[in-house]
């Protein structure tokens, strides 16, 4: 399921089951394995490779310089 209110580039691999929230930005050149949850407002950045069954709370950003 991805909300419509959700930006996923076209790029963007997404697994099976893999649910993503309204206000969630994936950037192009992202992997999502199956059974992810990509809570609202998190951003995952260009470049990030995602295993299966990983849960990102609100708020976070993944793959950015700290």
């Amino acid at each position: 399921m991805i909300s419509p209110l959700a930006y996923v580039d076209a790029s963007a691999k997404i697994g099976q089951n893999v649910k993503i929230h309204p206000f969630a930005y994936i950037d192009a050149n992202v992997e999502i394995g199956d059974g992810c949850e990509i809570m609202p407002y998190v951003s995952i950045i260009h470049g990030t490779r995602m295993g299966k069954n990983n849960k990102v709370f609100q708020g976070s950003i993944i793959g950015a310089d700290p």
